[in-house]
């Protein structure tokens, strides 16, 4: 679980590695979780998607930001349940 003390770090990291090109650029994005195996990030878009980006801590925007921080889109919570349900058995969590 993500302490609520860390998002604001996520949030600005997160914007620190967008730049014009990513396919988050220019959105209105919310960081609310984090992943606790990997630089993983959980985004909430303004039309109700959710984003997993990968962040890798990045002084600065990206080369190539059609590609980088990478992201994996879900387009309803059933599709990212799934997923989630997939990587915590993966991970060795599925209780």
């Amino acid at each position: 679980m993500t302490h609520p003390r860390d998002v604001p770090a996520l949030q600005l990291q997160l914007e620190r590695e967008l730049a014009e090109g990513h396919p988050l650029w220019g959105n209105d994005i919310e960081v609310v979780g984090r992943r606790v195996d990997n630089d993983d990030v959980l985004v909430l878009c303004c039309d109700g998607a959710m984003v997993v980006v990968h962040l890798d801590w990045a002084t600065g925007p990206h080369n190539n930001p059609a590609e980088y921080p990478s992201v994996i889109t879900y387009q309803s919570l059933a599709e990212f349940h799934q997923a989630m349900d997939s990587d915590a058995h993966e991970y060795g969590d599925d209780d």
